[in-house]
């Protein structure tokens, strides 16, 4: 029995090597399709890139059930003391309450297995960055409440910056909080531009919008000069959660390691209810520095 297993939702896009490695439970969110319902981890991503180019009759997603975070926590209960579940931000979906009632249900049941449930308060890049540190804890044989410490400290640590081709996609999934007003522009604008939108610890939570440009040249530079304004000189430990772009993650990571030390960089494809949310051209950059 190990003492701490730690859980999050497919949103975080944990790689199968890093899961693996470090021994993360990975529960998937869903896609609501032509009337049926797919766990994103197992959706067709090119048919649901196809249908999300066409604009129409779109697809829309769900979050992680009762019953998946039931036998998610009957399953870990005999290969763990606790189970830690870091879910993304509560502002986004309802995966972080349904974590916790699932808990509840199943505390009599499991009366000796401890379950604790912590927001991350932010998504994909950054929501794995601060998994991928609470599983490193646990696979040290640390107490629960030493790496739930671990994970409340890089809540206040992680940056995320995200860009994507269009704000359609996530105006229209109701994501866009702070930065409607930019998606209402670009859809009444002839002029087309790019944007860089903030969620993180730092904005409660919920989406706000950073900077615009023209191209996407210019808003890589842009995501650069940020990335360069709050590591300050420090050592950069980054991840990127892209929708089918590798080239330009690839492209993102090259021009930021020219310009930054960095002591580890993670590149991964999003599931199908992230795609949903932002289409297809979304690259979410999530960061942190260290001495």
């Amino acid at each position: 029995m190990s003492k701490v297993a730690v859980v999050t939702d497919s949103i975080a896009a944990i790689p199968a090597e890093m899961a693996r490695k470090y021994g993360i439970t990975t529960v998937a969110a869903h896609v609501i399709m032509d009337g049926r319902d797919y766990p994103d981890t197992e959706m067709d991503m090119a048919q649901l890139y196809d249908r999300l180019e066409q604009k129409d009759n779109l697809p829309t997603t769900s979050a992680v059930t009762t019953s998946q975070f039931l036998q998610a926590y009957r399953d870990l209960s005999q290969k763990a003391e606790a189970i830690l579940v870091i879910t993304l931000t509560a502002a986004y979906s309802a995966t972080y309450g349904t974590a916790i009632k699932a808990a509840e249900m199943v505390a009599e049941e499991l009366p000796n297995t401890t379950i604790k449930v912590i927001d991350s308060r932010t998504a994909a890049s950054a929501q794995l960055l601060i998994v991928l540190e609470a599983a490193r804890a646990a696979a040290q044989d640390k107490s629960l409440q030493e790496v739930i410490k671990t994970s409340n400290e890089m809540i206040p640590r992680v940056n995320d910056f995200s860009t994507r081709d269009t704000l359609f996609f996530i105006d229209k999934g109701g994501l866009a909080y702070d930065a409607t007003a930019w998606a209402k522009a670009e859809t009444e604008s002839q002029d087309t531009f790019r944007a860089i939108l903030k969620l993180d610890a730092s904005t409660d939570g919920i989406t706000k919008p950073v900077a615009r440009a023209k191209t996407r040249a210019q808003i890589m530079e842009k995501m650069v000069s940020l990335v360069e304004e709050s590591t300050k000189g420090k050592k950069l430990h980054a991840a990127i959660v892209h929708t089918n772009v590798t080239e330009q993650a690839e492209q993102l990571k090259k021009l930021l390691l020219s310009q930054l030390q960095c002591e580890e960089f993670y590149i991964a494809e999003a599931f199908g209810a992230t795609a949903v949310k932002n289409g297809r051209g979304m690259m979410q950059l999530g960061f942190y520095g260290s001495d």
